[in-house]
């Protein structure tokens, strides 16, 4: 077993210490929904409007408003044309993103924006695995140790399990959290 190196054991305190809790403002919680059997989710092209995949079909959620915009429940039969590429990481979009190949995040790879252009930052951290501990980090703080400058300051938003994804939307105005079971919304419009 490895040792944990002493300058890394004053974080990995913080973030066990740390109460899991609703991100500070101006981050809202939106909607949390159950989605069994959910395996990739992506973010429509410049948008806030999130694809989720699941064994039971395709959903499109507004993250601004927390809204369910659309819903899919056919799965491709064996034979017929596959609506999601594994490789490329891409599923063809419902609703108002029907006509699109959306990016995934999920079972099969790929990620999605850790950072916001005015520089929240989303950290994944798997300290006591299989949880692992999802963090919002304002702009100018960071998880480690304190430098010039720089405060030690996060939210802990979750201590999940079989996370899928974990991150903000091309607009940086959206972030979600995505599990095997749910998907839980957060945004900062009001």
């Amino acid at each position: 077993m490895r040792t944990v190196p002493d300058h890394l054991r004053p974080m990995i305190g913080r973030v066990r210490a740390a109460p899991a809790q609703d991100p500070p403002v101006p981050w809202h919680r939106r909607a949390a929904y159950a989605v069994g059997g959910l395996t990739d989710v992506g973010f429509g092209r410049g948008s806030d409007l999130l694809l989720v995949v699941s064994h039971a079909g395709r959903g499109v959620f507004d993250c601004l408003t927390g809204q369910r915009v659309a819903r899919d429940a056919s799965v491709p039969e064996p034979g017929e044309d596959d609506w999601q590429n594994t490789q490329e990481l891409e599923a063809e979009g419902i609703g108002p993103l029907a006509g699109q190949a959306v990016r995934t995040s999920g079972l099969a790879g790929g990620g999605l924006a850790l950072w916001t252009p005015d520089g929240w930052k989303a950290e994944r951290l798997a300290l006591d695995w299989p949880e692992e501990s999802l963090l919002l980090v304002s702009p100018g703080s960071w998880i480690y140790e304190t430098r010039a400058g720089r405060s030690v300051e996060f939210t802990k938003v979750a201590a999940a399990r079989e996370v899928r994804a974990w991150g903000f939307s091309p607009t940086g105005e959206s972030l979600i959290l995505a599990t095997s079971s749910d998907v839980t919304i957060f945004s900062r419009r009001i």
